[in-house]
């Protein structure tokens, strides 16, 4: 879900600016997304930077991915061959006629568990932020050269960037200039962007409060209690802003929209930092103990996972698990 980012480990290589003296409007640059995931696509006139985002089920907890490519070659005009940090390792993207569709093996930026591949709708694509460069000594800076070498971009012009919530120091941004598009990386300190702010959330009041998650154990419920992380927790207030604790990460988004579902059901919509979404079926399982199971997406909850709201958690036992006290 970053939007959805627990653990982010970046892979950025190839050259990423270039500049020619013929600028066409490209037709793939703006931001796919679904949900969990986000794909952003900078395409230059002689180069194109990618950066892809997305978690994903990583045994009990969940994983996450934060990509930085170049496009080495242009195979086809339906298959890219990216450049990675590990170059026997072979990244592509397919442009397949109503998606777009990543494969590659993870390592370096994904790590265990993730599963190969992953596709964006292309009619889903949204438009890059639009920032203005501040400052007299902005620069679009290539990767593999020393910070401070790329073009200049002028106080005032515009900048086209992708960025996480929060923004990394560095985001991946394209720049039109004299008929060139230029794509590098650019500080984001040096830009001044419209404000991130969570999306206006849905009055959730019936369901606010914190929960704490609890497991089945014979006719009953128990809290896990961990050496190493908290117990896995969400906390959801009165306005629709979400605050999902996995133990050891948490991220924050803001549920938008509340539909009745079955008998003791709702759907949520939920939109993460980073601008990814998914929905989540709330449903009570046991509204004598106050227990709803959080079900949907493609990560942390595609399974479906109990709570128990905090004030209600009074009678459910608690097992802690046994620590190696010499750690």
């Amino acid at each position: 879900m970053n939007a959805l980012r627990y653990v982010f480990v970046t892979c950025v290589v190839g050259s990423l600016w270039s500049s020619t003296s013929t600028a066409q409007q490209p037709s793939l640059s703006g931001v796919y997304t679904r949900e969990g995931a986000a794909l952003a696509v900078l395409e230059g006139d002689e180069q194109t930077l990618i950066q892809y985002e997305s978690t994903f089920p990583q045994g009990q907890s969940t994983g996450a991915c934060e990509c930085t490519f170049s496009v080495r070659q242009k195979k086809s005009p339906g298959t890219w061959v990216l450049a990675s940090v590990q170059p026997e390792r072979i990244w592509t993207l397919n442009l397949e006629s109503g998606r777009l569709r990543l494969k590659g093996p993870g390592a370096g930026c994904c790590g265990a568990g993730w599963k190969g591949q992953d596709s964006f709708s292309r009619p889903s694509t949204q438009a890059l932020t639009v920032c203005k460069a501040k400052g007299t000594r902005v620069r679009l800076q290539p990767l593999e050269g020393a910070a401070g070498s790329g073009p200049s971009v002028a106080a005032g012009e515009e900048v086209q960037v992708f960025a996480s919530v929060p923004p990394p120091d560095l985001v991946p941004a394209r720049v039109v200039q004299g008929g060139a598009a230029l794509v590098g990386l650019m500080r984001y300190s040096d830009l001044a962007c419209p404000e991130q702010g969570r999306e206006a959330g849905a009055d959730v009041k019936w369901l606010a409060g914190r929960w704490i998650q609890v497991r089945t154990e014979g006719k009953g419920y128990v809290i896990e209690k961990y050496c190493d992380s908290a117990t896995p927790s969400v906390l959801l207030k009165a306005d629709g802003a979400l605050v999902v604790d996995f133990g050891q990460e948490s991220v924050e988004g803001t549920v938008t929209a509340v539909k009745p579902g079955a008998a003791g059901a709702s759907s949520l919509e939920v939109a993460y930092e980073g601008g990814t979404h998914e929905t989540l079926e709330w449903t009570v399982v046991d509204a004598k103990r106050n227990v709803v199971r959080l079900k949907g997406g493609t990560d942390y909850f595609r399974q479906g996972e109990l709570y128990v709201r905090d004030n209600a958690r009074k009678g459910i036992p608690v097992r802690a698990e046994a620590c190696d006290e010499s750690e």
